[in-house]
């Protein structure tokens, strides 16, 4: 009796998880945190994402975890776990006292590169560390091209519509207004010379974790300009790139990067979204 009602209580538990993701129009159930931020809803903290803030202030910084920008590698190096792909909007809401206090940073790459690096993510299922979700392992099933990946990926109409490894970097990095809200943004070039400049970070090559088998190899000059007009708002945020090879050795990062902001994001109606 108490197994049968068990079983009961998970389904019930499931089908109240798949109507809520429905209703928010996502499809990773970790994106309802993120929606309701857009919304400027209030939505409750689990205990696992209490117990990852708790990290993260034990550890005294605060890493952005861009997808494919080597995130793992500096995650375990941080926070001796991996930690999920949050919007800096994400602790603004919940946890402003990290955001305010602790120096914060990122890290950013060439949206080609980057772009490359997703599409073999999505042909073989995941990466060596992390899997690709089930529910974006079948949608993408039949994109087994670059073009086909491209061109699912320009007729997007909301952000939550993709994974986590082809939305732009500049989701992750700016704040409701569009402005860049990490304190410090590195070029992922640059990912063994930044331990001078982030408490918790060493000396030595960093480690690549999560990599995957390459599928693509030639990229013809079409494919490479619809991709970079894609992300196009990644390529503005470069300038907010610190140079550290003129950086002080005690470098004191400011508030809040200054940069020109873009009137128009391809990617901001899933930020202005109402109910």
């Amino acid at each position: 009796m108490s197994s049968a009602f068990s079983t009961l209580r998970e389904q019930i538990k499931e089908t109240r998880k798949k109507t809520m993701e429905q209703l928010c129009g996502v499809t990773l159930h970790g994106d309802l945190q993120e929606r309701y931020v857009d919304w400027r809803l209030p939505l409750p903290l689990s205990r696992k994402r209490q117990q990852r803030l708790d990290i993260i202030r034990n550890a005294g910084v605060l890493f952005i975890h861009v997808p494919k920008n080597a995130g793992t590698a500096i995650s375990q190096e941080l926070y001796g776990c991996s930690m999920r792909h949050e919007s800096i909007r994400y602790y603004q809401r919940h946890a402003p006292d990290v955001v305010r206090t602790m120096p914060s940073f990122a890290l950013w790459r060439d949206p080609v590169e980057r772009f490359l690096s997703s599409y073999d993510f999505i042909r073989n299922g995941g990466g060596g560390h992390v899997s690709l979700h089930p529910g974006f392992a079948e949608h993408y099933a039949d994109l087994t091209t670059l073009d086909r990946m491209i061109e699912y990926v320009d007729g997007t109409t909301s952000i939550y519509q993709l994974d986590h490894v082809l939305r732009p970097q500049h989701w992750y990095l700016t704040d409701r207004h569009g402005d860049i809200a990490v304190k410090m943004l590195f070029d992922l070039k640059d990912i063994d010379r930044i331990y001078p400049f982030v408490p918790g970070l060493h000396a030595g090559e960093i480690k690549k974790i999560n990599t995957t088998q390459r599928f693509t190899t030639d990229l013809r000059p079409l494919q490479k300009e619809k991709i970079m007009d894609l992300y196009k708002e990644d390529y503005k945020i470069r300038q907010a790139i610190l140079p550290v090879d003129t950086l002080p050795e005690k470098y004191c990062p400011p508030q809040k990067i200054s940069m020109q902001r873009s009137p128009s994001a391809s990617f901001y109606p899933a930020l202005n979204t109402s109910l």
